[in-house]
């Protein structure tokens, strides 16, 4: 036999019964705020000093492993 209800009722309460379900109805299209990437500088020529860094930081720990590896 098969019901078509779900069990357990739909108004059982949840882990916290306090807690209520609500929607903000008062949003609009209004309430968006400017694009992120609009406001984003670049500094044009400016050298990568952050990929040379960790490259140079990766390289030591490598040598610092095999040095005492070996």
């Amino acid at each position: 036999m098969t019901n078509s209800e779900p069990t357990g009722g739909g108004d059982r309460p949840g882990l916290n019964p306090d807690l209520k379900r609500s929607v903000d109805s008062g949003y609009s299209d209004e309430m968006h705020g400017s694009e992120p990437l609009a406001k984003v500088s670049v500094k044009e020529g400016a050298p990568a000093v952050w990929p040379t860094l960790w490259a140079v930081v990766t390289i030591a720990l490598i040598l610092l492993t095999i040095w005492f590896v070996l």
